[in-house]
């Protein structure tokens, strides 16, 4: 069986919203600045890391499936 709860009035409920918004501790503007400066600088090492790992796993699937490929235009049969 479901726990029971109260029911809160709506008028108790938007006094606990407003009790429980004082309590939020907002950071300051220097304190977002930093934060957005170095979520910028990790979203351009993480996006040339990926770039480099991407690069290598093509690459290296391109050279797999080439392993077998025959690429000796001269010794082919004909003429």
């Amino acid at each position: 069986m479901a726990d029971k709860k109260a029911k809160v009035g709506i008028v108790k409920y938007f006094g606990q919203v407003r009790q429980e918004g004082r309590k939020v501790v907002w950071p300051t503007s220097r304190e977002t600045m930093i934060t957005t400066i170095l979520v910028l600088i990790l979203m351009v090492l993480f996006g040339i890391f990926f770039f480099f790992v991407d690069w290598f796993a093509a690459n290296g699937t391109q050279f797999l499936l080439n392993i077998g490929a025959i690429k000796n235009p001269g010794s082919g049969g004909g003429g």
